[in-house]
């Protein structure tokens, strides 16, 4: 009896650690939808259209990060896995499932990353909100320096801003 009794117990142990270890941070599981606008330096905000942001836990190391863009007949949607790396270090990756990865940071409750791709370079910032609200904002810059300077022993370099994605979602 008492075997069983060990046995029980480590077993409601080790089912109550399992499902609280969560691959995606606190607060970030859930359905946020809102609206995004594309700006530039030159034209301002041109095109406005709506995104969705779905993080569902999957296992211990991994949650779906699916994306949505636009509605209907435009609609794509973009079914990605973010990794966690190490969460310690708040280290994270978005798999999008075709060979690409970018790494993230969770630094409080922004995750963060800056990667090339083509001819460009992309910061992103996925901001949480305590009251539920999510800004999203990816700025593009040229991949080439518009400027660029040895200063000392440094390379001081600028990059050209092409455009801002900028969005605010709701959790639903």
């Amino acid at each position: 009896m008492k075997t069983k009794m060990t046995l029980l117990t480590a077993s409601v142990l080790l089912l109550g650690s399992t499902s609280s270890l969560a691959s995606a941070p606190d607060g970030w599981v859930g359905y946020f939808k809102g609206e995004c606008e594309l700006i530039s330096p030159a034209r301002g905000s041109f095109y406005t259209f709506p995104m969705a942001l779905e993080v569902a836990d999957v296992d211990q190391q991994n949650a779906d990060w699916i994306i949505t863009y636009g509605e209907g007949k435009s609609q794509q949607v973009r079914s990605y896995t973010l990794k966690t790396i190490d969460a310690s270090l708040g280290h994270y990756a978005v798999d999008e499932n075709n060979g690409i990865v970018i790494d993230q940071y969770l630094v409080g409750n922004e995750f963060m990353s800056l990667f090339e791709i083509a001819s460009s370079k992309i910061q992103s910032t996925y901001s949480l909100d305590s009251n539920g609200t999510l800004d999203v904002s990816m700025e593009t810059f040229t991949f080439d320096p518009v400027r660029q300077k040895e200063v000392g022993q440094y390379t001081v370099a600028n990059y050209a801003l092409k455009v801002k994605q900028k969005c605010r979602l709701y959790k639903w």
